[in-house]
């Protein structure tokens, strides 16, 4: 846009020119000073675009200098002088592209002395060239405070740019952290695994196998004392085998307090009303979305029902992020002792259900259908283009009544 704005202001001006000097014996002398003005122009911008050229100080000054002495030619060979300094606007503007604020605004100083020198010259008094003279040395620093400018928001942009790329990079050494330190917890978890099993339960079948080792072998040497029976077990055999008993007993116990610690009771230990708030909390962080929950009642649902409603409910506010293109939902949970039910309500564009039975990639709704059928609820879905979706699942009175 700056370049397209100095080419305007040199067309204005040539045109004038010709205007003006078109039965004037000068013309061609304006014509020549103008064209070489205008080839100037479009070769600086040509190899500033391409940085074959200006990017010494020496070829920079130099093409000021050409440029400069060409408008203060046209000043003095011109009648109409005063409109000749407007030439001046673009290397005021080049200026301190070039060599930065401070030193492009010494360029621009000489500038403004040159058009003051040339202008006390003006057929029409040496007031009138004064005035005129600071009026355009005016419109220059008024260039050279836009050139600034620019040079500062491409600064800026500059190290926007820079700071985003290097949180980009900080943000991928974070996700391979994040994976390392997960990878570390799962490989820490086995470890332990292997620890308490090694601790516990194979010590225990260790003591098991020896225990029915030893009664083998007693029921080898020692005779039975009761011929009727199918073993013929003796009391130290009949010792070992109830020892083996225990130790089975004990090894079940120990197998079930392992699989317990890996199982995920904390959520239905919370309870769904407050699992739920906390999940509405976490998008509005998290996503920006924002879930308006309802709850009624205080019935107590199984564990079953309080990790497959709490997946429901997760899975369609992930449809709602994804695919409604609206960040506005409502949960609305009823705990009744006659039936309950749970209904997740969006106003955003909404889909054909029938024309998704047979088409793939909608795991999610298939997913939602899945638990509810695992927990033994209904599920149903109600949407129409640009009218929201409807999800809506109720408990069997079947299941209630059992």
């Amino acid at each position: 846009m700056r370049t397209a704005g100095v080419f305007l202001i040199f067309v204005g001006v040539a045109l004038r020119g010709a205007v003006l000097f078109s039965d004037n014996e000068e013309l061609l002398a304006v014509l020549g000073i103008l064209a070489a003005y205008g080839v100037l122009l479009i070769a600086e911008t040509w190899l500033v675009r391409r940085k074959s050229l200006f990017h010494s100080q020496f070829a920079q000054a130099t093409y000021l200098l050409l440029q400069s002495a060409l408008a203060v030619w046209l000043l003095d060979v011109s009648t109409y002088e005063d409109f000749f300094a407007l030439l001046f606007i673009p290397p005021s503007l080049e200026a301190v592209s070039f060599f930065g604020r401070r030193y492009g605004f010494w360029w621009i100083a000489a500038f403004s002395i040159a058009i003051l020198s040339v202008m006390q010259f003006s057929e029409q008094g040496q007031l009138f060239g004064l005035a005129m003279g600071l009026l355009y040395s005016g419109i220059c620093f008024l260039f050279g405070g836009y050139a600034s400018q620019v040079l500062k928001a491409e600064a800026a942009r500059e190290q926007n740019q820079s700071a985003f790329d290097e949180l980009q990079i900080a943000h991928r050494q974070l996700q391979g952290y994040a994976d390392q330190v997960a990878n570390l917890a799962v490989e820490h978890e086995r470890n332990r695994l292997a620890r308490d099993l090694h601790d516990s339960v194979t010590q225990t079948v260790f003591s098991m196998n020896l225990a029915a080792q030893s009664a083998r072998i007693l029921l080898d040497k020692e005779p039975p004392l009761d011929t009727a029976s199918p073993l013929g077990a003796t009391p130290r055999t009949t010792g070992q085998l109830l020892r083996l008993e225990e130790l089975s007993a004990n090894a079940l116990r120990e197998i079930q307090s392992l699989i317990s610690q890996l199982k995920p009771r904390s959520l239905a230990d919370e309870g769904l009303p407050s699992a739920l708030r906390r999940l509405a909390d976490e998008r509005l962080s998290r996503d920006g979305l924002q879930v308006s929950l309802e709850i009624h009642g205080e019935k107590k649902l199984s564990e079953a029902e309080t990790l497959g409603l709490y997946a429901i409910v997760n899975e369609s506010l992930t449809n709602v992020i994804k695919h409604s293109g609206t960040r506005e939902a409502s949960v609305r949970l009823k705990l009744n002792d006659d039936i309950s039910a749970l209904e997740i309500e969006d106003h955003g564009r909404g889909f054909n259900p029938q024309s998704l039975q047979n088409q793939r990639g909608h795991l999610g709704l298939a997913g939602i259908s899945e638990r509810a059928c695992e927990i033994g609820w209904t599920l149903s879905v109600e949407s129409e283009k640009d009218q929201g979706t409807r999800i809506l699942v109720t408990q069997n009175q079947v299941e209630e009544s059992k």
